[in-house]
């Protein structure tokens, strides 16, 4: 395929974009002919990119045109190097023709800067302010969007935008969506409003600005190219994602140094292609080459292939985009199945990467450090593929810093009235997210992240095109589809939808998925596959282990054997008190055994741990949750998952007591002698029990027993029930009568048989029939939840974006883009601890000699900053209460501090002895302290006891 249409161009053409230069320069010096005949200025003339590397450069600015063919010069490099994503585009379209969509796609985003022939831009520059405008540009307003410009420019002067053929109020409405996509590239989609347009321009402007179109269109577009309304829409998201990745690449001076005005446009297109070429190699972004065969050596080592790994190798793809449902025991190898299934889409050429989204950051780290040691296998012999972390803390990840890869160079804002990031140059924006851990996953070949990040690629949130864009080109896989309320389970149904739509697969793990939940994640794929017929239920809908694919056409169940040797029948005893359970991981560590107590809340783990540490132990127990500075949870989290992980030895493991909340329930590779738990909603207690004997180990003496913390589920159980006996916990687990249902059907039993009865457990707590065995006492408390449950979903389906809509402003965008990926009934605050040094204030990892001594580099300010935050409720804290005497350092320390930053609380801390320390804080109108330990993280408790911790 030719994708350089030069010669065929001046074919079509009548006027060649040469000759129409040097025609009206003939008549008109430095201008050319407008369409009703007068002089028009040069569009050469206005300047696009103004910040050189260095003053001295010979080139001091560089013309709008030129940038404008420099960014659609790479659309057309990483269209034509990337063949998945040219196939795609081509379908969305519903284009003739791949070398077609090329051209359209590429005039499209040529056009994504026309805004900037604005006075009102022009202005940002007063040295480089055109004469055309004959106006002092000090005089000018500057709190200019251009993007805003493009589409209103396109609004009410579309007949200068369209191909030859195209001129109709129906083919206006159609590019529409397009040209939205690229207009919104600094983030979102812009408004337009017809009462801007003359003040923003001028005639000048808008003059130039339609010369430019003209040339655009004359370089690109072959005539009478149409669009499809509809199909346009579901296209302008992939565009929108496209145009600003381009964006980026062609803003960066050291692969697009400013070039002087005057130059033959198509003579500068040549010049661009060659160093979009070198960019997108440089980047980082070219799809690495797939290995031609995977085996599951390369995965599991000398192990055998479990049932479900053989079908994941086996079974035959669907063509198009696919989703697979795939659910099997804890522990049973789901993941590599999963990395199977997506090697394989990606040699069949459905896909050129993946990402797997998890539900923490402590399992997303786990994830990484697998993939990376894994990506050698899922590339060919000298491919160097990209592996990427997302998450907020993804750079204190030491095995993501060595490999982080390049960001482009930062540029400053051209001005700063107004909102400065409305006006930051595509540099500035898109190297903060190119670099950024939440982000820059998405273009990676392998990427890991918390499935926060996914979702806001379907949330209004600023570059969740860029997101959205990565993930269409990747297989998406989410782990642990079970663990999320129904708010989040609303978001992942549209993120699914959105892949099918866009032309991307999807798989889905889970070892406790209820049947209706997985109907609507399916379901969720199919609109997108605009395929929602509804028959029969496929044969083995209930079967267990199962797997499920879900393409055009296609809809099956497949029943699946249980792996060999891993099926058990696990006893459950109920004890009712926590220091029942205190006792029992004690006994189990004089015993030399590794044992674990999970907690549903974080005081719940505090008071336990404090329990213990009264009591005679040989070894410290350890205590892991979420209200750490984050510097101390990396820490921590290295600790558990190094002691009690698969690779931990028998030393490691003896006599160790781990206290922990529900971060540890997820995807990690933990194991443990015996496990405590508190009462919990029975997809959670299954997690849990599989990190009991999840190896084998032949040190191991007796058998494996679940304990679980918790109330007698009888008939009389009331509206108090749970909260009697875990009261904390009540407020975290809301569903009393699910707990109940839980209680019962565990206590019935007395075991859990697994895989042979897991989907039987699921059903007896979530099935359609469950809430029939729940007491009169407690259904007040269940139709609450469901009324509850409806709220969250209703609310989500509020926030999520639309496919059908198009990348067009809408109600959704006006949100400011704050939209959560997560409910929280419980609002967070984030601390940021920080100790004296010399009379300054500075961060507490800064100083804290025992993270200084295990430093493997040097944190900068802000990263020390970061690594001394911790979330906590904002019942608990509201605000700071920085003593008189400190005020003044206090000040000098935030002066650093980013704008978004501010919100932040700053709480100085005192050294309380042993390690400890203690601080001052607001709650509402009220001073008090709080302690602070490495070992315990944050505690709200008076000065005298934080001594004792």
């Amino acid at each position: 395929m030719a994708l350089d249409r030069a010669s065929r161009q001046r074919d079509n053409r009548s006027m060649g974009v040469r000759g129409l230069q040097g025609s009206t320069s003939e008549r008109c010096p430095g201008s050319a002919r407008g369409a009703v005949g007068e002089c028009a200025p040069s569009t050469q003339s206005f300047w696009g990119k103004a910040r050189p590397l260095r003053e001295d450069q010979d080139v001091a600015w560089h013309p709008l045109p030129l940038h404008s063919l420099d960014v659609a010069a790479v659309a057309e490099t990483l269209l034509k190097r990337n063949p998945r994503l040219r196939t795609s585009l081509t379908g969305l379209l519903g284009m003739s023709c791949e070398e077609e969509m090329v051209a359209v796609v590429c005039y499209l985003i040529s056009l994504h800067d026309i805004g900037k022939f604005a006075k009102q831009f022009q202005a940002k520059e007063p040295k480089r302010f055109p004469s055309y405008f004959h106006e002092n540009p000090r005089d000018i307003p500057t709190s200019f969007d251009h993007g805003r410009g493009c589409l209103e420019l396109y609004d009410f002067g579309w007949s200068h935008f369209l191909p030859s053929g195209s001129e109709s109020q129906k083919s206006w409405r159609a590019w529409r969506p397009l040209v939205s996509a690229v207009a919104g590239h600094h983030g979102a989609p812009p408004w337009a409003d017809r009462r801007h347009l003359d003040p923003a321009f001028g005639k000048i402007g808008i003059t130039a600005a339609h010369q430019f179109a003209r040339e655009a269109r004359q370089l690109w577009v072959p005539p009478s190219i149409k669009v499809d309304a509809r199909r346009a829409k579901r296209a302008s998201w992939a565009i929108a994602g496209l145009t600003t990745l381009a964006d980026w690449i062609g803003s960066n001076q050291e692969w697009f140094p400013y070039a002087a005005s005057g130059i033959d446009l198509e003579e500068y297109l040549a010049q661009a292609r060659t160093n979009a070429e070198r960019a997108a190699e440089e980047a980082g972004i070219v799809p690495a080459k797939s290995a031609s065969h995977l085996a599951y050596g390369d995965l599991i080592g000398d192990h055998e292939p479990s049932p479900m790994q053989r079908w994941a190798r086996d079974v035959e793809l669907p063509d198009g985009p696919s989703l697979f449902v795939i659910e099997d025991d804890t522990g049973s190898g789901k993941t590599e199945a999963a990395l199977m299934l997506s090697h394989r889409l990606i040699r069949k050429g459905g896909a050129e990467g993946l990402y797997i989204a998890l539900p923490t950051m402590a399992t997303a780290n786990a994830m990484f450090d697998r993939l990376a040691r894994t990506q050698r296998h899922l590339f060919a012999l000298g491919a160097v593929p990209s592996v990427s972390l997302a998450h907020s803390a993804r750079w204190f990840h030491e095995g993501f810093r060595r490999v982080t890869l390049e960001a482009g160079r930062n540029e400053r804002p051209y001005s700063t009235v107004g909102d400065p990031d409305s006006e930051a140059t595509a540099s500035t924006a898109c190297a903060a997210w190119i670099s950024d851990d939440r982000r820059k996953a998405f273009l990676a070949d392998l990427g890991a992240g918390t499935i926060d990040q996914a979702m806001l690629a379907v949330l209004p949130s600023r570059f969740q095109s860029l997101r959205l864009h990565g993930l269409m080109r990747r297989v998406l896989v989410l782990d642990e589809v079970h663990a999320y309320d129904a708010y989040m389970t609303r978001e992942m149904e549209a993120l699914l939808e959105f892949q099918a739509g866009l032309g991307g697969s999807a798989i889905l793990l889970s070892a406790t998925l209820p049947l209706s939940l997985r109907e609507r994640l399916v379901a969720g794929f199919a609109r997108g596959l605009g395929d929602q017929q509804q028959g029969a239920p496929p044969t083995h809908a209930s079967a267990y282990p199962s797997a499920t694919i879900r393409a055009r056409e296609v809809h099956v169940h497949a029943r699946v054997d249980g792996q060999r040797g891993r099926a058990r029948r696990l006893p459950v005893r109920f004890v009712r008190s926590p220091d029942e359970g205190i006792e029992i991981v004690r006994h189990a560590a004089q015993a030399g055994q590794t044992a674990l107590y999970i907690r549903n809340t974080v005081d719940d783990a505090l008071e336990a741990y404090h329990e213990l540490c009264k009591r005679p132990l040989d070894r410290q127990p350890i205590l892991f949750h979420a209200r750490f500075a984050l510097a101390d949870r990396l820490d921590i989290e290295r600790q558990v998952t190094g002691s009690f992980g698969k690779q931990g030895t028998a030393n490691d493991r003896r006599g160790r007591i781990l206290i922990a909340t529900q971060v540890v329930e997820q995807s990690l590779d933990l194991d443990f002698d015996v496990i405590v738990s508190d009462l919990a909603p029975i997809d959670l207690l299954m997690q849990r029990a599989g990190r009991l004997w999840r190896h084998h180990r032949p040190e191991r003496l007796g058998s494996p027993e679940l304990v679980i913390v918790g109330p007698e589920p009888g008939q009389d159980a009331d509206e108090d029930w749970f909260r009697r006996a875990l009261p904390r916990a009540s407020y975290v687990y809301q569903d009393h009568a699910r707990l109940w249902l839980t209680a019962s059907v565990l206590m019935r039993r007395g075991f859990i048989d697994t895989p042979w009865d897991s989907r039987g457990l699921i059903e007896d707590v979530y099935g359609a029939r469950a809430s029939e065995q729940v007491p009169k006492g407690l259904m007040d408390a269940a139709l609450e939840a469901v009324g509850r449950r409806g709220a969250e979903r209703g609310m989500a389906t509020t926030n999520v974006l639309k496919l059908a809509h198009g990348y067009v402003a809408g109600d959704a965008w006006e949100s400011e883009w704050r939209v959560p990926a997560r409910l929280n009934d419980h609002p967070r605050v984030t601390l940021r601890l920080a100790s004296l040094d010399g009379g300054q204030v500075v961060p507490y990892t800064a100083i804290a000699a025992h993270l200084v001594s295990r430093r493997d580099h040097e944190p900068t300010e802000a990263e020390a900053w970061r690594l001394s935050e911790v979330a906590v409720s904002a019942m608990r804290v509201s605000g700071e209460a920085i003593p008189d005497r400190l005020a003044e350092a206090a000040r000098a320390a935030r002066v650093g501090w980013k704008n978004w930053e501010d919100e932040k609380i700053l709480v100085v801390l005192d050294p309380a002895g042993g390690g400890a320390y203690t601080g001052a804080a607001k709650s509402g109108d009220r001073d008090f302290r709080l302690g602070y330990s490495p070992r315990t993280g944050i505690t709200y408790q008076d000065a005298a006891e934080i001594k004792n911790l």
